[in-house]
């Protein structure tokens, strides 16, 4: 099971987020998510793990502040801010919180604390945030996800690090995709196979089914021409 873990959001879904939630098969939100309209849309797409924060509001009333549930033989606990963790209470497998935007994981003798960060609207020049759980059979391992560095501040950085965002450059990516049309693959199967978006890999086929004999170079600067033009 692989597992996306996200904090303070505060109202803001970013593509990029939207698209690795794609890639998972659960949703563990760690509070702060700000609206209601933005949870809803959280609920639709995956099974939703989510606390209140202390910017949540009254329609957040009926959303605990504490969860405890299993998944895949591995326990969790989760709360907004650490600090208001009850005595007794973080024996877990996994300890999720949030608050703070900044990420933090770190192993405290049996009990793995996992803070995401916030992957929502950047504070400050904090890095923006979030974590990957693959779990399996007991078993728990985090891979960290930076969308943008703390000290990012130009665009060609950011784009690189989103390139590293699906586990894969984006050109090995494309050479893939273009392997599986070639075995008579579905977009849904591509996606499943290298956990990829199914938009990503819809926009790969799009691009070359009508542009007969376009290579993946080829499809790479159509996709940025088209990323521009939206712009």
């Amino acid at each position: 099971m692989r597992a996306a873990v996200i904090s303070d959001t505060h109202n803001l879904l970013r593509q990029e987020v939207s698209d690795l939630i794609e890639t998972c098969d659960v949703i563990l939100h760690a509070g702060d998510v700000n609206t209601q309209i933005l949870a809803e849309q959280l609920e639709k797409r995956k099974p939703l793990y989510m606390v209140r924060g202390n910017n949540d509001g009254e329609w957040a009333a009926g959303v605990p502040e504490t969860l405890s549930f299993e998944l895949e033989g591995v326990s969790f606990y989760m709360i907004h801010n650490r600090r208001e963790i009850p005595e007794g209470r973080g024996n877990a497998d996994v300890v999720i919180y949030g608050h703070t935007h900044n990420y933090s994981c770190r192993q405290e003798e049996n009990t793995l604390w996992l803070n995401p960060g916030s992957c929502g609207k950047r504070r400050f020049t904090l890095p923006v945030t979030l974590a990957v759980l693959e779990l399996h059979n007991g078993g728990v391992e985090v891979e960290r996800i930076d969308l943008i560095p703390a000290d990012c501040k130009d665009r060609s950085k950011k784009e690189a690090v989103l390139e590293d965002l699906y586990g894969m450059d984006r050109a090995v990516a494309v050479k893939r995709i273009v392997k599986g049309m070639d075995r008579g693959e579905t977009v849904r199967v591509m996606a499943e196979k290298w956990r990829l978006p199914e938009k990503f890999v819809e926009q790969v086929c799009r691009i070359r089914v009508t542009h007969p004999g376009v290579t993946a170079a080829g499809i790479l600067d159509k996709m940025e021409a088209n990323a521009a033009i939206k712009k």
